[in-house]
């Protein structure tokens, strides 16, 4: 009988205890084979589950679990539930079900397969949660369903356990999910990972000691690509003030974003020769003198000036120093690593911050600075001068400038083409 596999599926536990358990238990619990060959069979439901359904034991006893599916039930989660139980993982989803008169009722299940001591696994035991009115009751509610499926904003309804149970036509065209691939899955799928741990904490300490969230989001479309998703979470609350469901009313920024973006580029960026700036430079060099600070993280700061610069714009005339200074920037770049800092200075002066040692630093700029004296840039031979400077105790962002200044103006003096490291 089918109880009598129910017994022989759990024949190392108390089988009176485990009985009992189960059939006072106020939500559902299902117990099935793994004969996925033959059609996975049901062997054992509890009162619970007969009281949520309306089918006897009887009824469903040797049937597939397939006899609860209908036209809303989520196909999706139910393939993906299969593949997963084979693997002999657990599964965690919800759907849509069926009662025996027809009637829907959305179920949450919590799926655990059972093994025996070579791990091959015996059958399956589904706990189950049964929740009568889905979501906000939209879908009952013709009229502020339409309402809400109209509005250009972005909005998702999940459960208290992240479960999306809601979206409305904006969100699904926005992201490019069709509404039965999302719900019932979580929301996590919707993730870009650009947002640390940090800040999702930072989301759910705000949602559960104030009940809402506002932020920046980036999200991930079906297809991969990202957008800045300007969020409103907000927590709905029963009568008694029992949090039920939370609902996210966003919408698209992603043009916003990047309008400034290009506006802080501008902000930062030398027009000439597309570098950093001196407004960009006090902000790396503070970030690093506070680094320094609290981590001991050590940096250089490198200052390289064009020898005869001025002979350039007095001979060739100023559209030949403009080319000059773009193909020297494009030289520093090209010679530097990608966590390095370089800032036009201002004229033919250039500013270059390192995360190393001085006499690393002085290492890089005689390198750089035979590397100048070796190219043609803009169709003329010219060489470079290079003062170089460690952070140390005791400076300021202003002597720390000064001291390398002095090195450089050292290095010109001495006979140019040459790089002048500051004795600390």
């Amino acid at each position: 009988s089918f109880m009598d596999q129910f017994v022989s599926l759990f024949s190392s536990m108390d089988q009176k205890s485990l009985y009992e358990i189960f059939e006072t238990s106020f939500d559902p619990v299902v117990v099935t084979d793994a004969n996925w060959e033959d059609g996975v069979k049901i062997i054992y439901v509890n009162e619970a589950f007969c009281d949520a359904t309306g089918y006897s034991k009887e009824e469903v006893l040797g049937e597939n679990p397939r006899i609860l599916q209908g036209k809303d039930s989520n196909y999706k989660i139910l393939k993906e539930l299969k593949r997963e139980l084979q693997k002999g993982h657990n599964f965690v989803g919800q759907t849509t079900n069926y009662k025996k008169n027809k009637m829907p009722y959305f179920v949450k299940w919590s799926i655990v397969p059972i093994k025996d001591e070579n791990e091959e696994i015996l059958g399956y035991i589904s706990f189950q949660k049964i929740i009568e009115k889905r979501g906000l009751e939209l879908k009952q509610d013709k009229l502020l369903s339409s309402i809400v499926d109209i509005s250009k904003n972005l909005i998702l309804v999940t459960d208290l356990e992240g479960f999306i149970i809601y979206i409305n036509h904006s969100f699904s065209e926005k992201l490019g999910y069709k509404k039965e691939e999302l719900i019932g899955r979580h929301s996590r799928i919707l993730k870009s990972d650009v947002q640390d741990k940090k800040f999702y904490r930072k989301m759910w300490q705000s949602i559960l000691s104030k009940g809402k969230f506002s932020d920046t989001f980036v999200s991930r479309k079906k297809d991969g690509t990202l957008f800045y998703d300007k969020k409103d979470i907000s927590t709905i609350t029963d009568d008694d003030g029992n949090p039920l469901y939370y609902v996210s009313i966003s919408r698209d920024i992603t043009k916003q974003m990047e309008k400034e973006k290009e506006l802080q580029t501008q902000v930062y960026t030398d027009t000439l020769t597309k570098l950093y700036n001196r407004r960009k430079y006090t902000e790396v060099v503070q970030q690093k003198l506070e680094n320094f600070e609290k981590k001991g993280k050590v940096f250089s700061l490198i200052l390289a000036d064009i020898d005869h610069f001025k002979s350039v714009n007095d001979s060739y005339g100023h559209d030949k120093g403009d080319q000059l200074l773009r193909e020297f920037a494009q030289l520093l770049e090209k010679n530097l690593r990608q966590d390095d800092y370089i800032f036009r200075w201002g004229g033919e002066e250039f500013a270059i911050l390192v995360d190393t040692v001085g006499t690393s630093a002085t290492l890089l700029a005689n390198k750089i600075r035979k590397t100048v004296e070796e190219t043609t840039l803009a169709e003329l031979n010219i060489t470079a001068s290079f003062g170089v400077t460690e952070f140390q105790n005791g400076m300021d962002i202003e002597k720390l400038f000064n001291t390398v200044d002095q090195a450089l103006y050292e290095a010109k003096q001495t006979g140019r083409n040459r790089v002048k490291t500051a004795v600390n």
